[in-house]
C-alpha cells in the first residue's frame, strides 16, 4: 500500500475544520492516542497485505479445488464420449460380426438341413420309386381310359354335321379300312358332291394307310336314278395286277353302300367301258352279292400303342353268337388282331325289337381302359350288322367305360372309326 502524504500541518488544519467535539479526556491523552497511531503506519501496510494475501490464499484454495473437481469432470465427460463413442462402435461391431455369424450359422444349418431333408427325401423314395411309378402309371392309365373318346360315329355326333365314309386301303394293300370324317351340312351340295369335295382333305399317311384319295377320275351323279359315273384317264393307276383292280372293286363297292348307289358306269376319256388288265374291258361295275356278315377286328398302323383301326372282315356266320366268339380270334393272314380278349366270357340273348343283351361270366375281369372301350365298339358294330339297335352289357365289373353307361342300353354306331380333317 502507499504511504500517506498528509502532513502534520494538513492533518491539524483537517481536524480544525472537524466540529468541536468535547472530551473530558486530557488533552495529552489525546495525542499521545494519536501519536502513538501515526507512528505505526508500517503495520498497517503489512497487515492489509497479509489479509488480502490471505483472502487471496483463501480463494486460491477455495476455487483450485473446484477448477480441478470441474476440469477432472470435463476431462472425465470428454473421455467418457470418447469411450462411449469407442464402446458403440465396438458394441456395433461386434453386434454385426455376432449378426455375420448368425447368418453364417443359419445358413450353415438351412444348407445341412436341406442336404439332410433331401438325403431324407432320397432314401424314403428310392424304395418306393418303382411303387410310385406303377401308381403313377395305373392313375395315368385309369385316367385316359376316363378321358377317352369312342372311335366310331354315333348318333349325337350329327348335329349340324354329314359323315362321310371313305374305303382306304392299309399301307400293304391287304385290308380296306373304312375311315368316317364329320362334315358341315350344305343344303346346296348334295351329299356325293360333298364327298366329292372331300377327298383331297384326307390325310391317309398321318393315320397310317395308303395314299389313295382323291380318285384318279371325273365323276358325274345321277342322283334320281341312284347312277354313277366314273370316267378314267387312259394312263390311270387302276389296272396291272389283280390286287390293285382288287382294291379298286372294294372301293367302288363302299362307296356305292355309303352313298345309295345302285349302278356305277365305267368310261375311259369319255368312251365307255374300262379296260382291265386281269378283269378285262368292263362297261359297268355291279358288285357281286357277298354272302355272311361283317365282323369287326384291330388294326394298328403305327404299332400296338396306337389308336386302333377297326377293320370289317365278311364271313358266313349262323348267329352273332358265333360272330363274338370269331373276333376273339386274331387274324394272322390279314395281320389283324383280336377285337374280344380271350378271358373275357359271356353270354348272349337276342331279345325282340332289335336289342342284344350280353351278360358277362363272373370270371370275366371288365375294367375301364381303352382296349375294353374299343372292344366294346368292336362288338356294337359287329351288332350293328346283325341288325341290332342298341346292346345292353350286363355283370361287369364297373358301372361306366370311357363315356359309355353300362347301366343303360348302347346304341349302336353309325359309322366305324372317325378321324378328324386338317382345319
Amino acid at each position: 500500500m502507499k504511504e500517506s502524504k498528509w502532513s502534520d500541518e494538513q492533518l491539524q488544519e483537517l481536524l480544525n475544520q472537524l466540529p468541536k467535539i468535547k472530551d473530558d479526556r486530557d488533552p495529552r491523552d489525546i495525542y499521545q492516542a494519536i501519536e502513538i497511531k501515526m507512528g505505526k503506519p508500517k503495520n498497517k501496510t503489512w497487515i492489509l497485505p497479509s489479509i488480502a494475501a490471505a483472502a487471496a490464499l483463501l480463494l486460491l484454495f477455495i476455487l483450485v479445488p473446484n477448477l480441478m473437481s470441474w476440469q477432472e469432470s470435463a476431462d472425465k465427460q470428454v473421455e467418457l464420449k470418447a469411450d462411449r463413442s469407442t464402446s458403440s462402435e465396438q458394441i456395433t461391431s461386434e453386434n454385426n460380426t455376432i449378426l455375420e455369424a448368425k447368418e453364417e450359422d443359419s445358413e450353415l444349418i438351412a444348407q445341412e438341413k436341406g442336404s439332410e431333408e433331401q438325403d431324407q427325401a432320397q432314401l424314403s423314395t428310392e424304395p418306393e420309386a418303382e411303387t410310385e411309378t406303377e401308381i403313377s402309371d395305373e392313375i395315368s392309365k385309369k385316367t385316359a381310359a376316363s378321358e377317352s373318346s369312342p372311335t366310331a360315329v354315333y348318333e349325337e355326333d350329327l348335329a349340324g354335321k354329314v359323315v362321310l365314309t371313305y374305303a382306304i386301303p392299309d399301307q400293304a394293300a391287304q385290308n380296306i379300312v373304312p375311315v368316317s370324317v364329320l362334315v358341315d351340312e350344305n343344303p346346296a351340295r348334295t351329299k356325293f358332291e360333298l364327298f366329292e369335295d372331300t377327298m383331297s382333305r384326307l390325310t391317309e399317311d398321318e393315320w397310317g394307310l395308303e395314299d389313295y384319295y382323291p380318285l384318279k377320275a371325273n365323276f358325274t351323279y345321277d342322283q334320281g336314278n341312284k347312277m354313277l359315273t366314273v370316267d378314267v384317264p387312259a394312263d390311270h393307276p387302276y389296272s396291272g395286277s389283280s390286287a390293285t383292280e382288287l382294291l379298286l372293286e372294294k372301293v367302288l363297292s363302299n362307296i356305292m353302300n355309303n352313298l345309295d348307289i345302285e349302278k356305277i358306269n365305267l368310261m375311259t376319256e369319255g368312251e365307255i367301258g374300262i379296260e382291265f388288265s386281269h378283269y378285262g374291258y368292263r362297261k359297268e361295275f355291279i358288285p357281286e352279292n357277298s354272302n355272311g356278315n361283317l365282323i369287326y377286328y384291330f388294326l394298328y398302323p403305327n404299332g400296338a400303342d396306337s389308336t386302333p383301326f377297326l377293320v370289317p372282315l365278311r364271313a358266313e356266320l349262323r348267329s352273332i353268337k358265333d360272330a363274338l366268339t370269331a373276333m376273339k380270334q386274331n387274324r394272322a393272314e390279314n395281320n389283324l388282331q383280336a377285337s374280344i380278349p380271350e378271358d373275357i366270357n359271356f353270354e348272349t340273348e337276342e331279345i325282340q325289337d332289335g336289342k342284344l343283351l350280353i351278360r358277362f361270366n363272373n370270371e370275366s375281369e371288365i375294367i375301364d381302359d381303352e382296349s375294353t372301350l374299343h372292344a366294346i365298339e368292336a362288338i356294337l358294330l359287329t351288332a350293328k350288322d346283325f341288325d341290332f339297335d342298341t346292346v345292353k352289357l350286363e355283370n361287369a365289373d364297373v358301372d361306366k367305360i370311357g363315356r359309355f353307361d353300362l347301366t343303360e342300353e348302347l346304341k349302336v354306331p353309325i359309322a366305324a372309326n372317325k378321324r378328324d380333317l386338317p382345319n
